[in-house]
Order: structure tokens, then sequence, then C-alpha cells
């Protein structure tokens, strides 16, 4: 069926955002993956990369192996040897080639349990399984104790031993389990589940819990390497403590885990606090605070006796007698000073007010002399002193002001 064209002339993409869509698509659809297959046409430049082609009896696919991981896996690189290569399916935009980019390489003979372990390892690391901002902290008093491990192994005895004489006040609740065989990973899961729901009960609260077995074959931990154990031990409320084989030994549930122990009595170790150090150190606490305490109050005592020599606890009324009397001599002094202050201040404003008068012009009028002004401007702040007869008419009310009164008088005639 033919495919219509674009209905607009700019519908369009170009190559080159093609082959980019076509990269980003596969490298955030395909996670790292680990591919078998027999290396054809290698090439090592000068730049340090790797290429080679991989294939098997039906198919071949382009590779390439950039320089930092070449440098640590390139001599596992031979033209006609099978190798298993970890990477993610990617495009070379450049010419449009469909490659793997690799970054771990290991040579064929491993068996494919190894194969699977590895990919459910990634597949597990890509959850966030193993992230260590996700690790609780174990709690240094315990007051219960959870274990899954058989019940009839050495490693249970060997942790009950412990516990039992490190911190035998803390409950031990055991969730039995088998640890080995097709049985055990379904086992193990279920007994972490079952103390989680028994952790929710009111006052049954678990505060750690140990999942762990003696040491064995690759083959007898590989329970501990399930992803039905992995994902009882990611899901769980309890904080949790791996504790599978001796120290060569390495499992999923020890990357998952809170905290790993070598073996179990490692575990039961860690997660218990030693009774006889915790009695030592509340003993030398104790002396401590009991020498820091006689120190302290022998200080006071010799405060307390100093103080008792002074003057002023010795005769306290003396004291306040003499400040007493150093008021009253203020006080006096007080009224002293502001007597005289104001007598003085009085006989200044007197001497101003004196000086003031004698040079008022009202002080002549003493020596027989009167201010004359017109009657209606008597009152006013514009009455004006008639100093000239030419500015008076006949009828004119005019107010003499002597020493002593005023004369109100009318103008009958002028004389110039």
């Amino acid at each position: 069926m033919p495919i219509d064209g674009p209905k607009e002339d700019n519908f369009f993409i170009s190559v080159s955002q093609l082959n980019t869509l076509a990269k980003d698509l596969l490298e955030g659809q395909f996670p790292s993956l680990w591919i078998a297959g027999e290396i054809s046409n290698l090439s090592k430049p000068a730049s340090g990369h790797v290429y080679f082609s991989l294939k098997d009896e039906l198919c071949s696919v382009r590779a390439v192996i950039f320089k930092g991981h070449a440098l640590k896996h390139g001599r596992n690189l031979q033209e006609g040897k099978k190798i298993i290569l970890r990477g993610k399916p990617s495009l070379y935009a450049a010419r449009g080639e469909f490659q793997v980019i690799g970054d771990d390489v290991k040579l064929m003979g491993i068996g494919e349990q190894e194969l699977l372990l590895r990919q459910l390892k990634e597949k597990l690391k890509a959850k966030g399984y193993f992230n260590q901002e996700r690790k609780r902290a174990i709690p240094p008093f315990p007051n219960r104790i959870g274990l899954v491990t058989s019940a009839t192994g050495s490693a249970v005895r060997d942790m009950l031993e412990v516990l039992g004489k490190r911190w035998p006040m803390a409950e031990i609740w055991i969730s039995p389990a088998r640890v080995q065989g097709d049985a055990a990973p379904s086992e193990i899961a279920k007994a972490i589940k079952l103390l989680n729901c028994a952790s929710l009960i009111e006052n049954s609260k678990i505060d750690v819990m140990v999942v762990g077995r003696g040491g064995g074959s690759s083959e007898d931990l590989c329970a501990f390497n399930s992803e039905i154990v992995a994902d009882a031990l990611f899901e769980s409320l309890i904080p949790t403590v791996s504790a599978v084989g001796h120290e060569d030994d390495f499992t999923l549930a020890d990357l998952i885990a809170d905290l790993r122990a070598l073996t179990p009595t490692e575990a039961a170790t860690r997660i218990s606090p030693n009774q006889y150090e915790i009695v030592e150190h509340l003993k030398a606490s104790a002396e401590y605070m009991h020498q820091a305490a006689s120190l302290k109050i022998q200080k006071f005592q010799q405060h307390l006796k100093l103080l008792s020599t002074r003057r002023c606890l010795q005769k306290p009324l003396d004291y306040l007698n003499q400040k007493s009397q150093r008021f009253d001599d203020t006080i006096e002094k007080f009224n002293r000073t502001s007597s005289t202050f104001l007598r003085q201040k009085s006989d200044k404003v007197a001497s101003f007010i004196e000086k003031l008068q004698s040079l008022s012009p009202l002080n002549i009028l003493t020596r027989g002399y009167s201010i004359t002004m017109k009657a209606k401007e008597f009152e006013s702040d514009k009455a004006t002193v008639i100093v000239s007869a030419e500015v008076l008419a006949l009828g004119d009310l005019l107010c003499t002001r002597l020493h002593n009164g005023t004369i109100i008088s009318e103008v009958k005639k002028i004389e110039p």
C-alpha cells in the first residue's frame, strides 16, 4: 500500500534526525545485555578503541569497546575467540549502523547459571536494589532479634551462643527455613516475610533480622542468589544483616542487606552489644560522674568559704547603713547646690529686668512726659504716637497716657 507524502512542505526530518531518534530509542529501551558469540573482523586502531563483529551460526552484529574499557578487557579479544560481551544496543548515527557498545568481556566456558546470575545482578542493580542510600542503620541496643536460617544447622547454634553471651536480655525469634535445595529460595523469602508480619503486631517490633547460613560451595549458596529472596530482602521493613558463608562467598543477599557479615558468628557479634563491656563502661561512667560531682562540690564549698569572709556578708547592715548615709549626704549636697544655683539665677533675672525697665520708653513718663495717640487706635496693634498736629482733625478723640492713668480728650482747636 503506497504511503502518502507529507501534506505540508516542511513536514519532514533529516537523515541525521532519523538516526539520532533511532539511537535514542535503542539506548533508552534496552538495558545492558550479556551476549555470547565469536569474534570476527577484529580491529585495534591507534585510538585505543576496539572494533569487531560478534557472530553465531546464524547472525552477526557489529560491536565496539571504547578505550577506557578496552584497556582492561582488550587482552581477551582475539580473532575467532568465543566470548560473552556485556553491552547495550545502540546505533552509529554517522552510518546508520546497528552496533553493541560493550563494557565487559568474559571468556566462554562459564556455566549457564553464572550467566543467569550476572544477568539477574544487572537487573537488580538497575532497579536500585544495591543503592547505598537505601541502607539503614542497625539499632545499637536491639530488644528483639529475628533469625532466618536452618533450625538444625551450625549457624543458628553459633548465633544463639554468641547472642546469649553478649546480649542475653534480647528476645530471639527464629523463623526456620531450608537454606539449600530447590525449595530453599521460597522458604527463605517466606520466613523473611513472616518476621515482617510479626513485627507489625503491637509490642512485637523486631529491631534487626539476620538472614544466613554456614559456608558451602557456590551451588550450596545459590538460594541467596535467587530473585525471590532478593525481593524479600529489598521489601523488608526490618533492617537486615546478611550472614552467608565465609569470607570468600559473596551473594546477592550481601549486596541488598543493610549490613553484610562474613559469617553468622560475626553477624551475631556485630548486632549485639557486649553486656560486660557495657557494665564496665557504666562503672567507669559512674566513677567519673562521682569524681566530677565531688570536685564540683569541693569547688562550691571553697567559694562559699571565701564569700563568708567578706564584710558585706558578715555585717550586711553596716554596708546598708553606709550606703544610706552616703545617700543622705548626696541629697544634702544636692539641696545646697540647687539653692545656690536658683539664687544666682534669680539675681541674674532681676538684674536683667532692672536693665530692661531702665531702657523702657514708658520710664520717661515718671519725669512728666506723656504719650498721645488717637483713641480709636489706642488698643490696637496699629496704634501710633502723635508727634505732629498735622495728622489731627477737629473732633478727633485722643488718648493721652501719663505715668499714672490715661486721659481721653477731644480736639477743639488746632494751632500750627
